[in-house]
């Protein structure tokens, strides 16, 4: 026995019966990955009418554990083909086991591909935002133990945030994610994950949602995201800890993608967050307070694609400033603002307007400007500069913005700020000083 197997003895015997308790009854078909001596599936087994089947690393742990499963496989999951295996399962559970592989998101995305449509991801992991970590980080401890969530063989580290944006990496909507054993006491996160509902298929623009709160505006924003965008796209909301059932309502809708984050990380953390994970050719930034209008987002594709230069393009609307603005509207519901909408589409003027500054409340961009230009200067708080900077950036670099005179956007305009009583003009001033300061401007910009 090595010294790794004499620090982890037993280690490999737990039913976990939290697990247990996420696996549907259901199930005929279940995979359980690192699963020790079988004791899960075992338990499985008793309570249903079942197949397990199994993988783990550790020879002594398999041979027991093939007398409590249906087939075990002793090998490992960094090198594991999943095409190897003859079933597709109900549910495949990853317990305690994605912490201690190279590439997790990898061996998730691989085994999705063995799960049946319908199919559910059970997994825990644990949470390295912890706050006894958190106190020892302070510290400036970070002691590994033999068990836990610091043990001394996890090769990555998790929180809540990261969990979700693992799940997305592989291509799995997360249909719930809890603390365990308690909100107070969050030593692991305990997930469930489906299979999306793909309305489209290779995605050539992933859109990002940022929410906190104001669940009735969000509803509306992603309604008229899918009834008026007709080029393949994806959905990612960014929920900067909703506390009103955003949460819960996000997680019910399975065509589109989130990310839970644990508190309001702001305007520009929050969309970073997303950024992170953006592999499509384009990607739109938007507030959940638009409401989006026919053709909105073919008309801007092919505008700037016309420009290999043009990196930013932004629509017109009725709440934002600078020449994006469009005063004095005439509608005052939803079929008068398509009808208004339709003029603008019909617009025979000039179709895009060079421009020096961009609002990013409903805004295109290539992806090329993150690998060039970076992501958002978390700087910024909350909300308001950042993309004042991010265009001062865009333009540092000789790369071009512009927005469409074609596309009209309706905005409603600093509901997050209402909706969660935030002082709009504190943050304001806040955030203008640290722009001013970035850039040393001494006079206060202008539109």
């Amino acid at each position: 026995m090595g010294a790794i197997d004499k620090l982890r003895k037993g280690y490999h015997n737990i039913l976990r019966p939290e697990i247990l308790s996420l696996i549907p009854k259901t199930a005929t078909a279940i995979l359980d990955l690192g699963c020790g001596s079988g004791e899960l599936g075992k338990a499985l087994r008793a309570r249903q009418k079942c197949i397990v089947d199994g993988i783990e690393l550790n020879k002594a742990a398999a041979d027991i554990a093939r007398q409590n499963l249906n087939v075990v496989y002793q090998d490992n999951l960094n090198r594991f083909d999943p095409k190897f295996l003859k079933t597709k399962y109900d549910v495949i559970v990853f317990g305690d086991i994605l912490e201690h592989l190279v590439f997790p998101w990898s061996v998730l995305k691989n085994f999705s591909s063995v799960l049946r449509d319908n199919g559910v991801v059970v997994a825990s992991v644990p949470n390295v935002a912890h706050p006894w970590i958190a106190h020892q980080l302070l510290k400036g401890l970070f002691r590994y133990q033999t068990a836990g969530i610091l043990d001394i063989t996890h090769l990555r580290f998790f929180t809540k945030t990261t969990i979700c944006q693992l799940f997305y990496r592989a291509g799995l909507k997360i249909k719930s994610i809890d603390p365990y054993p308690s909100q107070e006491n969050p030593r692991q996160w305990l997930v469930t994950a489906v299979k999306p509902i793909v309305e489209h298929t290779s995605p050539v623009v992933t859109v990002l949602m940022l929410t906190h709160n104001a669940w009735d505006y969000t509803a509306q924003a992603i309604n008229s995201i899918k009834t008026h965008t007709d080029r393949p796209y994806k959905l990612l909301v960014i929920d900067n800890g909703s506390t009103d059932g955003t949460v819960q309502n996000l997680r019910q809708d399975t065509s589109i993608f989130h990310v839970e984050n644990t508190c309001n990380l702001g305007f520009a953390t929050g969309f970073n967050v997303g950024l992170e994970m953006i592999d499509t050719p384009f990607f739109v930034i938007c507030n959940s307070d638009i409401v989006v209008t026919k053709n909105w987002l073919s008309v801007m594709l092919d505008q700037i694609k016309s420009d290999d230069n043009l990196m930013v393009l932004g629509p017109r609307s009725n709440y934002v400033s600078g020449p994006q603005l469009v005063r004095d509207v005439p509608y005052n519901n939803q079929k008068t603002l398509e009808a208004f909408a339709e003029q603008w589409f019909n617009n025979p003027g000039q179709p895009i307007s060079y421009f020096h500054r961009i609002v990013f409340f409903c805004t295109l961009f290539k992806r090329q400007v993150l690998e060039t230009i970076g992501m958002l200067d978390e700087r910024f708080d909350y909300g308001n500069f950042d993309d004042d900077d991010y265009c001062l950036r865009v333009k540092q670099k000789g790369y071009s913005l512009a927005y469409s005179n074609n596309v009209f956007i309706h905005h409603y305009g600093s509901i997050t700020f209402k909706e969660n009583k935030l002082d709009y003009a504190q943050i304001m001033a806040v955030n203008k000083k640290r722009f001013m300061d970035k850039w040393n401007i001494k006079q206060e910009p202008g539109l």
